[in-house]
């Protein structure tokens, strides 16, 4: 028996890694054979790839034209393969969906292991730090919304499978010593196009938070390599995600700025028909202006961003089952972001800082951005799904802060 024994950490990790497989497959063959009620949207899905399996245009896809298409192929083109191959389009849109979360989860469970390996710890932190990140882990394969919106036919996985790599990209390229940097910065470009064919509006998001690192490392030669790729990927990723038939403006600062000022009016569009509608505040200055837009979008963010990170509340929100188990789970979610916070606040220091930066840019554009975009808590909550890594990762490496400071005030005392 001691042959099966888990010894290293390395072991224990894809030993979760393994576990997700076999969950993973169990799921794959209980889900019913029509599209999920809790996704009702994976239907549209697999019905448009089953459509371009049969190399019909994406522009006379119903109700649709090639818009879904283009701002889908990310889970659309990888699906279609596998129908043209024998296999139902519901069954093949799950499992595209489902191997994209599968290799997020390898891909985290190899960063975290790179991570502990790079960094020296005394022989009882590493223990504690080993705990957690098994911990942690386990949360990120086997919370009950990411694991279930990773196996069912949407593009969450896509989307946070490519954000995954676009930043392991930037890490590894600024990483001592690295000698494949055009590699990397290619592998950078090429996950920035795939998450505009994931969601757009998180490739825009990618792009700008990129661009804001690189101001701030002009004088590292490397920026210049990564800014390259960055644009080449806003091109690319923006083009082919844009119609043929429509007007494509190729001053990108502006479409950035327009698709800014659309937000409220995607909202309202988000509210119709919504069970769960996130109301909106009245806001004291007119919209009539582009001033006016903007200076509401600032004045509803603190509350639209909390709806989209800890709504539906337990006894506030719920109105359905499936909005109970979503209450229930944002309790992690603010017991998570509560203790990140105590964290910081007594070890006066993030662990990491330079390898997160990218990550600490991103994180408030994109809640601020999706819950000013949000109309509804259901759709808000599956949304929050692809950065559920991000908090994790925050959660692990504060804990390190606090290690360190009480080692420090051990050895002060000594």
């Amino acid at each position: 028996m001691s042959a099966f024994k888990l010894h290293t950490l390395k072991q224990k990790l894809w030993a979760i890694v393994a576990a997700s497989f076999v969950a993973r497959v169990v799921l794959f063959f209980t889900l019913p054979n029509t599209p999920s009620s809790l996704a009702p949207d994976e239907g549209t899905y697999a019905s448009l790839a089953k459509w371009i399996a049969e190399s019909k245009s994406a522009s006379e896809f119903r109700g649709h034209g090639d818009g879904l298409y283009l701002s889908s192929r990310s889970v659309i083109i990888p699906a279609s393969a596998l129908v043209k191959f024998g296999m139902n389009e519901l069954n093949a849109i799950r499992v595209t969906s489902s191997i994209f979360g599968f290799l997020s989860l390898c891909l985290l469970a190899y960063l975290c292991s790179k991570l502990l390996n790079s960094t020296s710890f005394s022989f009882e932190e590493k223990r504690k730090t080993e705990r957690l990140v098994i911990s942690l882990l386990l949360i990120y394969s086997f919370l009950p919304s990411h694991f279930v919106w990773s196996n069912l036919g949407l593009r969450e996985s896509p989307n946070e499978f490519w954000l995954i790599m676009a930043f392991t990209g930037v890490f590894l390229l600024n990483k001592d010593g690295q000698t494949k940097k055009p590699l990397l910065a290619a592998l950078v470009c090429i996950s920035i196009i795939c998450t505009f064919g994931s969601r757009p509006q998180v490739g825009w998001v990618l792009v700008v938070t990129l661009l804001i690192y690189s101001i701030f490392r002009l004088r590292n030669k490397l920026t210049y390599l990564l800014i390259t790729s960055v644009l080449i990927g806003l091109f690319a990723g923006y083009l082919t995600t844009t119609s043929h038939g429509s007007e494509r403006s190729l001053n990108l600062v502006e479409v950035g700025i327009e698709k800014i000022g659309a937000i409220p009016g995607m909202q309202i569009a988000n509210q119709a028909g919504a069970t769960s509608m996130i109301e909106r505040l009245a806001c004291p200055w007119e919209e009539s202006t582009n001033i006016g837009k903007y200076s509401c979008l600032a004045f509803r963010a603190p509350f639209m961003t909390f709806t989209f990170l800890f709504r539906p509340l337990l006894f506030i929100d719920t109105t359905s089952l499936s909005s109970v188990f979503a209450a229930t789970e944002n309790m992690l979610w603010i017991f998570m972001f509560v203790l990140i916070t105590y964290r910081i606040s007594k070890g006066k220091r993030i662990p990491f800082l330079a390898e997160l930066a990218p990550v600490l840019v991103f994180f408030p554009l994109y809640v601020v951005g999706a819950g000013s975009y949000e109309g509804n808590m259901g759709t808000a909550f599956r949304h929050k799904s692809p950065i559920l890594w991000i908090v994790l990762l925050l959660v692990l490496v504060t804990s390190k802060a606090i290690t360190e400071r009480a080692e420090s005030k051990s050895r002060i005392a000594r």
